[in-house]
């Protein structure tokens, strides 16, 4: 397969330290152009990472006629305006989560997609790592019988200080930033969406976005708990409790280099083991490869669409006190 030449918007840390790396190790991914409005760190970046190119602006990288896909790392706020403007540009992309901060942002950026026939994937990496994969076919095979209850939890800890997971202008909060995943695995093992949600969450006084949410995503054949949040000790595992038995996985979102995954049923314990993988490689992967072989995304901007309907009727549900529908 020939490679796609992608281009990086902005210099954030996290490109820095996981996102790029991960490219540079992804089939398929050629890094080509890095921009940032300071050209001098655009320039260290490139020369860091071996990029062709680098750019004193956004909009000089998406001018650029040999860019053929762009990875938006760039604050939650600015996501719906970028990727409109990668997608008017002629630009396929990966856009970082959570895609929007409400529904209907999503739409203008599913019309500016549509309009311009390109492929964008919300950045829910953890979807293509293989042990959520088994986790999966286990659910669709029967092996806990009946999927009943999903769990799942996602949460760390994070200073006091100026932070942009705390700035309500830039979409923000625990939801938002780790909750958001929460919600994506209830979708994902469920295989469909939520009919109604109810969600509690500590607002923080002086921030004034929420530090800690928990909250209940009803499905047509089941229920998902999820607690979220800032200020509690690093969690980020599930389970899925069905009829006949039950699988757990630690470490879901970030497994690092090896990921297992428990099969819990009374005839004994099934560990399934995955080693060395890189579940940010296997994203980018997934878009260069439907870019050259003209393949549907797995994901795509419905499924973000999706997604963020449920985001929204958590938030109204925290206003409300009440339960909302999706």
């Amino acid at each position: 397969m020939r490679k796609v030449k992608w281009g990086v918007l902005g210099c954030a840390n996290f490109a820095k330290n996981t996102a790029i790396p991960a490219m540079q190790k992804a089939e398929g991914v050629e890094l080509y152009g890095v921009a940032s409005r300071n050209l001098d760190k655009a320039q260290n970046f490139a020369q860091q990472f071996g990029f062709q190119k680098a750019y004193g602006s956004y909009e000089e990288l998406l001018a650029d006629p040999e860019i053929e896909a762009v990875y938006n790392p760039l604050p939650n706020g600015l996501h719906p305006e970028w990727t409109i403007k990668t997608a008017q540009a002629g630009k396929h992309g990966i856009t970082e989560k959570p895609f929007a901060a409400n529904v209907e942002e999503l739409y203008a950026v599913r019309d500016a997609v549509d309009k311009a026939g390109v492929k964008v994937m919300e950045a829910f990496m953890w979807r293509f790592h293989p042990v959520h994969l088994c986790a999966r076919e286990w659910v669709r095979s029967g092996e806990i019988g009946d999927l009943l209850l999903f769990r799942t939890a996602f949460s760390f800890t994070i200073p006091r200080e100026d932070n942009i997971r705390l700035n309500p202008a830039l979409a923000g909060g625990a939801i938002m930033d780790v909750g958001c995943y929460c919600i994506s695995e209830s979708r994902y093992f469920f295989d469909s969406e939520p009919t109604h949600v109810v969600a509690h969450a500590d607002i923080d006084p002086e921030y004034k976005v929420d530090m800690l949410a928990s909250g209940t995503l009803i499905f047509p054949r089941g229920r998902a708990l999820f607690d979220c949040g800032f200020a509690l000790p690093y969690r980020c595992d599930y389970e899925i409790v069905g009829s006949k038995g039950r699988i757990t996985c630690p470490n879901a979102i970030l497994p690092g280099e090896r990921a297992e995954v428990y099969l819990h049923r009374d005839s004994g314990t099934l560990c399934e083991t995955f080693t060395g993988v890189n579940q940010w490689s296997l994203e980018f992967e997934h878009l260069s490869k439907s870019i050259v072989e003209g393949t549907p995304l797995a994901y795509d901007m419905d499924d973000a669409i999706r997604q963020q309907k449920v985001i929204d009727s958590v938030h109204r549900s925290i206003q409300s006190g009440q339960t909302e529908a999706v």
